[in-house]
């Protein structure tokens, strides 16, 4: 882990407008998406991001309440979902 390198490449896109291959290549090692699966009547997708330089970060669970808030706030409704 080198986390002061990492800091100080993430320094430098503190006020980006848009997200471009470039800012991804240069932070972003590897994306690895598993399968969907239904769990408990939900279906849930598993999306682990490896960062240059530190790795995996692997957040917290959410909580049934916070994940209906964080959906409430970032969803997008179907007709604005891209084909």
């Amino acid at each position: 882990m080198n986390c002061d390198g990492f800091l100080k490449m993430v320094r430098k896109y503190t006020d980006i407008i848009e997200l471009t291959p470039e800012i991804l290549n240069e932070l972003i090692d590897k994306i690895v998406v598993h399968h969907r699966e239904q769990l408990y009547g939900e279906i849930v997708q598993k999306v682990e991001i490896y960062y240059r330089m530190i790795g995996l970060v692997e957040l917290p669970q959410m909580s049934r309440h916070e994940k209906e808030n964080y959906i409430k706030c970032f969803s997008r409704k179907k007709e604005d979902r891209i084909a």
